[in-house]
């Protein structure tokens, strides 16, 4: 059973009354245990209570007196009931440890940024950061936010936005440098020096993936996917909105978003099915998706309805889409 369905309507305080009144147990005693600033604001201040009753002891913490005091007889009401804890006194407690972990944050370290940079020198997606859920009761708040790069997916809750966000990143970060990566890409390099470092390489690298195929000097291509990103997003606007409009209809297929992204986009683009340039070691044979392009092209390759697939999820991604 859920807190409201035991509580139907009463204040917790009320209810441990009644309960006591029922047995013939003498009524429930609060003691004030103390006052303190919120560890994340010093503006907050967190009451403390604890209550006796039922020949039973328990504490609750409050942002005002009497939000302390009835959950300190909440959590005694539960004690007395010999309920299992529930999600939201499991996910509180957790938030209190997870406190810790944002504490052992270096100070002025801000783990978000942190995590693009590393994104950014690796030509990893940049991090999607989101809002997956908040719980717990309105005096101590939990939430929890999602870090996600492709298919890592890593979670950190708090009692603050900030502090969620902190440590999703936070654990990311752990993800990804514990993940094997070429000497040289070994140091983390700021946002500023990433895009200082591409510049001065920019004369040395090819750009495109018709440059690579008409060059003898295969090079490594040399196009992030931040630089992807910006340029889609330097499109005009009713361009992106168009094309925006279409990825999130549901009424169109993939394959027929597939074939109108470019369209929508005012670019030309090249899609050749069972392309027999691009044949697999089983001896099929892939299709491939090209978008034409001065200054970044973009090549996609897949088999049967995963192509489609691909094509779709890539402008999604670029086009900084919801989906779902």
């Amino acid at each position: 059973m859920s807190k409201a369905d035991i509580l139907k309507g009463k204040m917790p305080i009320t209810m441990l009354q009644e309960m006591c009144f029922k047995v013939k147990s003498t009524l429930p005693i609060y003691q004030f245990l103390g006052e303190e600033c919120s560890p994340h604001s010093v503006n907050v201040k967190l009451f403390t209570y604890m209550v006796t009753a039922l020949g039973k002891q328990a504490t609750g913490v409050g942002r005002s007196k009497q939000e302390a005091k009835h959950e300190s007889a909440w959590q005694l009401i539960r004690l007395a009931l010999e309920l299992p804890a529930g999600e939201e006194d499991e996910m509180v407690a957790t938030a209190a440890e997870e406190r810790g972990s944002l504490a052992a944050l270096e100070i002025g370290t801000d783990r978000v940024n942190q995590v693009r940079d590393i994104c950014i020198q690796r030509n990893f997606p940049l991090p999607e950061i989101v809002q997956v859920r908040s719980y717990g009761p309105s005096h101590a708040p939990v939430f929890e936010f999602e870090c996600r790069i492709r298919e890592i997916v890593r979670r950190g809750a708090h009692s603050t936005k900030k502090g969620a966000k902190q440590i999703a990143c936070q654990e990311m970060i752990k993800t990804l440098q514990s993940m094997p990566v070429e000497e040289h890409s070994m140091q983390v390099l700021s946002l500023d020096q990433a895009i200082e470092e591409a510049e001065d390489n920019n004369e040395n690298v090819i750009r495109t993936y018709r440059e690579y195929t008409q060059s003898d000097n295969k090079k490594k291509l040399g196009v992030s996917i931040a630089d992807r990103h910006s340029f889609f997003l330097e499109l005009p606007q009713e361009r992106i909105d168009e094309a925006r409009q279409l990825l999130l209809n549901e009424n169109e297929t993939v394959r027929e978003k597939c074939y109108k992204i470019a369209t929508a986009l005012g670019l030309k683009a090249k899609i050749t099915i069972a392309n027999s340039n691009m044949q697999t070691i089983k001896g099929s044979t892939m299709s491939t998706f090209e978008l034409v392009n001065p200054d970044y092209d973009c090549f996609i390759f897949g088999e049967g309805e995963l192509f489609y697939s691909n094509v779709v999820d890539y402008f999604v991604r670029m086009l900084n889409c919801k989906v779902g």
